[in-house]
């Protein structure tokens, strides 16, 4: 049976990625350390239903303590890496830089260390659409300029793409580096916009808008960027950066005309300045990715907004 460690196993994504890994099989270990960047008691309801499971083992561990991550490696022996363990909220890391400087980067090289010293097959990394900052030649391409983040988030994700490539050129580690484009669905974090509108919309309350509503994202929905990670882990490629993104950018003003649409909810909207760290447009080309792992999103904003507004009144409506 083929084993993947999943770091940052119980937040959004991840806990997306075990639920699909274990539905083919594979062997999941999950390393978290079910931080407080939002309630922990959400990643704890996202990985119950997997403690039932013989094929799963939970560490409560930190990507950053060395010794603690090497005994789960010598133990497991995992096959895969996906390394989805991050601090993420780009406004936040403005001005409190240095957990994210740690967890996005030390973590990122203790995951390759001891890849390297266990043999580890292959290692996706989950990078981000916030690399390129506000590079006007649109939609982005993988071989753009990076150089010139917004954000230290982008910064860090730029450095363990970087870091990635070193081990791979230098000790033959076969790495991935993923840039996902506002991922949304099941699980979503709460401090992410789609969930947030979810909560205002079904709860009746104001909708928060950034700007004039111009600002468009190119939201991803996450099964999507779970069956690309899969693809990843089990191609036969060395090293790549490849967009994961929907290709398909909608506005703010756009997407609550889905909102109202999938909820027949139409609420108070409010605006707010847009924060200084927030990139005009996000808009990636992911033809690559289509190419090199036989891959294409599936699903449209409004299905995957019906998706996420459905989980959210099962799971979150108060």
């Amino acid at each position: 049976m083929k084993i993947v460690l999943v770091t940052g196993g119980a937040g959004f994504i991840g806990s997306n990625l075990i639920g699909e890994l274990l539905n083919q099989k594979y062997r999941v270990i999950c390393v978290d350390n079910f931080d407080s960047n939002y309630d922990p008691k959400f990643k704890e309801k996202h990985i119950s239903p997997f403690l039932r499971s013989r094929n799963f083992v939970l560490y409560r561990a930190d990507t950053r303590d060395l010794n603690l991550l090497r005994t789960v490696f010598e133990k497991e022996k995992p096959t895969f890496v996906a390394h989805l363990a991050a601090k993420v909220d780009t406004r936040e890391e403005v001005t409190h830089p240095y957990d994210y400087i740690s967890v996005n980067i030390d973590g990122t090289l203790n995951i390759l260390e001891l890849s390297r010293d266990f043999s580890v097959k292959k290692i996706v990394l989950a990078s981000s659409g916030s690399v390129y900052g506000n590079n006007p030649n649109i939609p982005w391409k993988e071989e753009d300029n990076t150089d010139f983040p917004l954000s230290a988030y982008g910064a860090t994700k730029k450095i363990a793409e970087m870091l990635s490539y070193t081990y791979h050129h230098n000790f033959g580690i076969n790495t991935i580096c993923l840039r996902y484009f506002n991922v949304y669905g099941e699980n979503n974090r709460p401090n992410m916009l789609p969930y947030k509108w979810a909560s205002a919309f079904l709860n009746r309350k104001e909708v928060e808008l950034s700007g004039e509503g111009t600002r468009k994202r190119d939201f991803t929905y996450v099964k999507d960027v779970v069956d690309a990670t899969i693809l990843a882990l089990t191609s036969s490629l060395k090293y790549e950066i490849l967009n994961v993104a929907n290709s398909q950018p909608v506005s703010l003003k756009d997407l609550l005309v889905v909102f109202e649409k999938v909820t027949g909810i139409k609420p108070n909207v409010y605006s707010r300045p847009s924060h200084q760290a927030s990139v005009n447009e996000m808009y990636a080309d992911s033809s690559k990715t289509q190419k090199l792992l036989d891959w294409k999103p599936k699903i449209s904003i409004e299905e995957g907004i019906s998706r996420l507004i459905a989980w959210f009144r099962q799971n979150r409506l108060e």
